[in-house]
């Protein structure tokens, strides 16, 4: 602006002078061509300023109330810029050229068709390239599997996609990723990129993060933070979950508003789904224990009562003379009895002794004789060996699944139609997903009756298949169901083996 003044002014006094003095005609070619000289370095200037002042714009954020600048539009503006410069540079040739007004305009039409094309290709381009940095983060991460295992979460389940967030989105030196508040304990410990750990002096960073969720960042002190020089809070509706400590750019360069929001929204996807697995890990370890433990309890019970107390009791009623004492102990042992007949039967007779296919056999021969007008049992010889190598928690959730799947079929399947004929079929394979990959038993139940949708109007809840499928889950496991193309339905049992 300085520059524009001194030139305009510098221009009307040269132009007064040559009036005042009068030694030269004021409309000559000389003079006509200093005044065509003035008015484009005065052009330029305006230009120059226009363009600065854009260059604040989208660099700065200046008149537009943001704290840090938009990577798109810094974009958007070049790209205004160059069209616009481009389209200068083609009127001012078209009008110093002997050419038609037409075509200069098909000239003009076809710099316009070009650049949208570009535009549209580059905007295409650039939603692919924003779509392979968040892969990382919306691919499957594989915490199912981990939860299922009950294993803890090796370190590249979060490493790999904070190394992406830190190299492609960022382009940071050096980033921390510290869990606190209440994930402290359940995420993953402090995570470090581009150094060698993270830094010590943690506890500092609370007070300085607890301003809100409106927040975005907060400057810190790179000299105590390892190379740090931004904070980014981390926030769920519980509070304060973490914190992302970040460094300079490694060109050098300034944050944009979108590199930060993106930091932000993915490391709290980080820290919720890393506590959510190890929550989820720690559950299914404690509901597995308590199986077990459930299991060795009713069996102690009934091992006590029946070896111990039972035998007790009848000893001390053969021993008394006293007819009214002997008349209660003897209510007590019947008491006993019936407590010990009402007690829910145990997998040991089924399971141990006959095996999961022996026992569904006898379950089908005994409980569901008559339900089925056939029954086509198929097993492979390697699926009965890898069912005979079930741990017996495992074998009894099967068990107790695949009887749930055989009632259903024999109450539902006709559709309250008695007369309906019905057919049932048992599967029991042994798959492998790939060449040496992990192998599975699958115990398939297939029936030919109404299917699963019209069976439900006559079923009750479904609270059965839930805690079953439930129950499967917590060993690993898993129960689907599917209608068959022919009619009838078709339920599934997989878990893995070996």
């Amino acid at each position: 602006l300085l520059a524009v003044g001194l030139v305009a002014g510098g221009g009307v006094g040269w132009l007064l002078d040559r009036v005042r003095s009068g030694t030269a005609p004021l409309l000559s070619l000389r003079s006509l061509t200093a005044i065509i000289a003035f008015d484009l370095v005065l052009s330029l200037l305006i230009a120059v300023i226009a363009v600065l002042i854009g260059q604040a714009v989208v660099a700065y954020e200046i008149f537009t109330g943001k704290t840090l600048p938009r990577g798109g539009l810094a974009r958007y503006w070049r790209n205004a810029l160059l069209l616009a410069a481009a389209i200068s540079l083609l009127i001012g040739v078209g009008v110093n050229l002997p050419l038609a007004p037409a075509y200069l305009l098909v000239a003009l039409a076809l710099l316009v068709t070009a650049c949208y094309a570009l535009f549209c290709w580059r905007a295409f381009v650039d939603r692919e390239q924003g779509i392979a940095r968040l892969r990382p983060f919306v691919g499957s991460q594989r915490l199912y599997d981990y939860a299922l295992d009950v294993q803890p979460l090796p370190p590249n389940a979060v490493a790999a996609p904070f190394q992406a967030l830190c190299d492609e989105a960022l382009n940071a030196r050096v980033a921390y990723l510290i869990p606190l508040g209440a994930l402290a304990a359940l995420a993953p410990p402090p995570l470090a990129y581009g150094a060698a750990a993270a830094p010590a002096n943690l506890g500092e960073l609370t007070p300085l993060l607890h301003a809100g969720p409106q927040q975005l960042f907060q400057p810190i002190d790179p000299g105590r933070y390892n190379g740090a020089g931004w904070a980014v809070p981390l926030w769920s509706e519980r509070g304060l979950i973490g914190a992302l400590l970040i460094g300079e750019k490694r060109d050098g360069g300034l944050y944009t508003q979108e590199q930060f929001e993106t930091a932000r929204a993915g490391a709290e996807r980080l820290l919720d789904s890393e506590a959510s697995a190890e929550l989820a890990r720690r559950l299914v370890a404690l509901q597995r224990q308590r199986l077990a433990e459930s299991q060795i309890l009713d069996r102690r019970t009934r091992r006590v009562l029946h070896d111990d107390v039972l035998p007790k009791i009848h000893t001390a009623l053969l021993q008394l003379a006293d007819g009214k004492l002997q008349s209660e102990l003897a209510e007590v042992h019947h008491d006993i009895s019936n407590l010990l007949r009402a007690l829910p039967p145990t997998a040991e007779p089924e399971l141990v002794k006959l095996g999961l296919a022996g026992a569904l056999r006898q379950l089908i021969d005994g409980e569901l004789r008559g339900s089925f007008d056939q029954i086509q049992w198929q097993i492979a010889p390697e699926a009965a060996s890898a069912a005979a190598q079930l741990t017996p928690l495992n074998a009894e959730v099967v068990f107790y699944a695949a009887r749930e799947l055989l009632r259903n079929a024999a109450r539902h399947a006709r559709g309250g139609d008695p007369a309906r004929r019905l057919a049932l079929q048992l599967h029991l394979t042994r798959r492998v997903q790939s060449a040496g990959g992990a192998a599975s038993l699958c115990l398939a139940v297939v029936d030919d009756g109404v299917g699963p949708r019209a069976a439900a109007s006559t079923s009750g809840s479904g609270q059965g298949l839930m805690l079953h499928g439930t129950l499967l889950a917590v060993i690993g496991g898993t129960l689907n169901s599917e209608p068959r193309p022919s009619g009838g339905a078709r339920y599934s049992i997989e878990l893995p083996c070996g």
